[in-house]
């Protein structure tokens, strides 16, 4: 059913179209061992891609904070929610699994993985808990506002400073499975 989402990608620039023995070759050398997932060249892009998104909509929704605009604070809030589930699915089920099992006999950074795992299920939950209070019904009072403007600027620091760890030392972990060996 899932089968589209574990094959590799086809080649997008015609220098690598024109390479097909390669292709398949990193494509057939490029499973994590114990699973069907390939090496996805474009992921880590796409990842990154979706934390430009993500502080694009939180952006959005600090400007409508400032305006106190509620419905467009608790609409952008809904989307930045939907957009950080959709992204921390797409960690959890392409990257961290190829992950876990691409470093398997690399106890050094197989260590550092698990922390980062275990860290942003922490964050996730953090941040779900502060998108359940403020996206509930109902009108905001003005300690409310105060409540939010204070909270959003501590998970603004938090999911920035993730992201940046992320793509600095997460990210560049995630290779071809041949590499590893």
């Amino acid at each position: 059913m899932f089968e589209f989402l574990w094959k590799r990608k086809k080649p997008a620039t015609q220098e690598e179209a024109r390479q097909p023995e390669q292709a398949s070759t990193a494509a057939a050398q490029g499973v994590a061992s114990g699973t069907q997932l390939h090496y996805d060249p474009n992921l880590v892009p796409n990842l990154v891609s979706d934390h430009h998104a993500l502080l694009g909509i939180f952006g959005e929704i600090a400007a409508a904070m400032e305006q106190k605009n509620m419905a467009r604070t608790k609409d952008k809030l809904g989307e930045f929610g939907d957009a950080l589930r959709g992204h921390l699915l797409k960690e959890n089920v392409r990257f961290y699994v190829y992950l876990q099992h691409s470093l398997e006999g690399d106890v050094e950074n197989a260590a550092i993985m698990h922390e980062f795992r275990r860290e942003m299920q922490h964050i996730g939950k953090a941040v779900a808990d502060f998108l359940h209070k403020y996206t509930a019904e109902g009108e905001w009072d003005e300690q409310m506002w105060l409540s939010f403007q204070q909270e959003v600027g501590g998970i603004g620091k938090v999911l920035t400073k993730r992201i940046q760890t992320e793509e600095n030392v997460l990210y560049p972990l995630y290779l071809p499975q041949q590499e590893y060996h």
